[in-house]
């Protein structure tokens, strides 16, 4: 595992973006298997927030690193930033489960990450550290839902409350 206080700033950021590009792509498919149309938009705007994420860790990369490109790893370090495992016995508990933890761990990444910045950047991976925050409190809710109403991914909201 790497140190996020000791490993080099480029390839924590490298990692970073790879981690928000696969999470983009992962909550982008989470959201066209399901039939719950409210879920279907949350995941869709998780994804969307994820590649916001990209784009800005991408400017930050250039900013330290001028004319170069980001050397994105084959594979993120699953203990600093785990992604989500499905399989086809997968329940929505699970994913909502290993979304809302993934999202605490990058929470706990990009704050740590902060420290090694002065402001502005110091800022702007604290900013990025709260977003994830949010996002951890959103999936914690949907959690929540799932695990009360067995149906909640599968029904369409109007016939789970009617």
């Amino acid at each position: 595992m790497l140190d996020v206080s000791t490993a080099p700033a480029k390839e924590l950021l490298a990692m970073a973006i790879k981690a928000e590009i696969e999470a983009n792509k992962t909550y982008s498919d989470i959201a066209s298997t399901l039939t719950n149309p409210l879920l279907q938009e949350k995941f869709q705007w998780l994804a969307n927030e994820e590649n916001r994420h990209k784009e800005i860790l991408e400017k930050f990369f250039r900013f330290f690193n001028p004319g170069e490109d980001i050397p994105l790893p084959d594979k993120v370090d699953e203990d600093l930033l785990p992604s989500i495992h499905m399989t086809p016995s997968s329940t929505l508990v699970d994913i909502l489960y290993q979304a809302m933890e993934s999202e605490k761990r990058a929470e706990s990444f990009y704050i740590n990450l902060s420290k090694r910045f002065e402001n502005p950047q110091k800022k702007i991976l604290e900013y990025l550290s709260k977003v994830e925050h949010s996002h951890s409190t959103m999936l914690m809710s949907e959690y929540a839902l799932a695990q009360d109403f067995e149906d909640y991914a599968e029904k369409e909201i109007d016939k789970i409350i009617t």
